[in-house]
């Protein structure tokens, strides 16, 4: 009997890992966006409500039998008789020893007994997750509770959407009573699981004020949305001209998907690129207003036009029969310049600095808006 809910747990913890990759990025956007930072509690809570989710269908569904197998069947496959479950609950009751440890054992091992705790526990973490953090009234998680039971049986009466010829398990109408019975108790259980928690409202304003600052997690995270698109645009450049990417070809396509990227995108849509504006990142100037097309563009055309490029810019130059110590020279002032990057780079991951080089050079900074907009995020 345990291990009929052994299994598909263990098929549950070990799906969540690839579930969790795919819900990453997504997530953190998400998280970026609204809060302008990401806590590692707030994550636990998000993702532990999602491997929950994930055992709780995999219980529903779980061991899968044979279509051939589930040819033979000859079981019905609904049940509509609303309380049957309590018939047989009470018959049980009564008919029980409760004097005997024998007796209760045999209780708890009845079908018609364990069917309905599981029925009851199944969705009583449901209850809790809705009523803690997602801040639902009673009435939502009722609601909220007979949908979830709904979809569970509507998945077992369809055979799995359709993959068996029948329905594999029984659609019982009593079910959706259990489960919604068993989210409400959640619901009100939820503070005696959850008292020695912060609130939502507490993560919420300390999601907010870690937003105040920009992350060096999400200015890199801004920056590979930016590749990311800059990655599409000349992707579609490609199979519009329809021509090799190598050579002079690479470098015009570098430069018009720059040009749409980083210059072209900020000064149509205030000053930000795809990347700041998801992440609700602003160019400032020096005195913390918001920074001129000119001063972003300047930004911009040392980043990706001098300091990305400058080892395309040496395999040119390798190709031109300069004398070798120009060729040494131009190589050793581009590592230094990207050594002084990355040292700058490591000083700003560590908050022990906020700006690079080239932003000097621009006289620009970049703000966090998260709470100039959070009003408007829905």
């Amino acid at each position: 009997m345990i291990d009929v809910y052994i299994r598909p747990i263990l098929v549950a913890f070990f799906c969540f890992p690839f579930l969790a990759f795919f819900t990453l990025i997504p997530y953190m956007i998400y998280e970026y966006r609204k809060y302008g930072s990401i806590l590692f509690l707030r994550t636990i809570v998000v993702y532990s409500f999602i491997l929950y989710l994930l055992t709780c269908y995999f219980l529903i569904i779980l061991p899968l039998p044979s279509k051939e197998a589930v040819l033979q069947y000859k079981m019905p496959t609904i049940q509509l008789q609303l309380g049957q479950f309590l018939y047989l609950l009470g018959g049980k009751i009564t008919s029980t020893d409760w004097t005997h440890i024998q007796d209760i054992l045999a209780f708890f091992q009845d079908p018609s007994v364990y069917t309905v705790l599981f029925n009851v526990f199944l969705t009583f973490p449901f209850g809790i997750y809705l009523r803690y953090y997602y801040q639902k009234k009673w009435y939502h998680v009722f609601f909220l509770s007979f949908l979830l039971s709904l979809f569970f049986e509507l998945t077992q009466l369809t055979g799995l959407y359709g993959i068996y010829p029948r329905s594999y398990r029984l659609f019982d109408v009593d079910d959706l009573l259990v489960n919604t019975i068993g989210g409400l108790l959640g619901y009100a259980f939820a503070p005696f699981f959850t008292k020695f928690l912060p609130s939502r409202s507490s993560l919420d304003e300390k999601s907010f004020e870690k937003g105040k600052k920009i992350s060096a997690f999400r200015r890199m995270f801004a920056f590979l949305i930016d590749a990311f698109f800059f990655a599409i645009v000349i992707l579609c450049l490609f199979l519009f001209l329809q021509k090799d990417l190598k050579g002079s070809m690479l470098l015009l396509y570098y430069c018009m998907g720059s040009f749409l990227s980083y210059f072209l995108f900020p000064a149509l849509f205030d000053g930000r690129t795809i990347g700041k504006w998801i992440m609700r990142i602003q160019y400032v100037n020096e005195e913390g207003r918001k920074a001129s097309i000119k001063q972003i563009w300047i930004r911009n055309l040392f980043l990706y036009f001098v300091l990305l490029p400058a080892p395309y810019y040496l395999k040119v130059l390798s190709k031109i029969p300069f004398p070798i110590w120009i060729q040494k020279s131009c190589q050793f002032i581009v590592g230094i310049n990207y050594l002084f990057f990355l040292l700058q780079g490591i000083l700003i991951f560590f908050g022990k600095s906020q700006t690079f080089t080239y932003e000097k050079i621009s006289q620009t900074q970049l703000k966090s808006t998260i709470l100039e907009e959070k009003e408007d995020f829905s």
